[in-house]
């Protein structure tokens, strides 16, 4: 689902995935505050290695 959310963000913005300096995503109860799958989406998605991506676990105050 986040791959579809992601590609659909840069398609309506009208911006090449090479042009993104950073992503943020967050998330509830993922292992390691989701960045394994978080990341997984992000290629899927078409955005090169060289975007860097931060995963944030909001269920807890730690992720605050």
């Amino acid at each position: 689902m986040l791959a579809a959310v992601l590609k659909e963000a840069a398609l309506r913005a009208k911006i090449d995935p090479k042009l993104i300096e950073d992503i943020a995503i967050g998330n509830n109860l993922q292992p390691s505050a989701g960045e394994i799958p978080s990341r997984m989406a992000m290629f899927l998605a078409g955005f090169p290695e060289t975007v860097p991506i931060v995963a944030i676990n909001r269920l807890c105050s730690s992720g605050l």
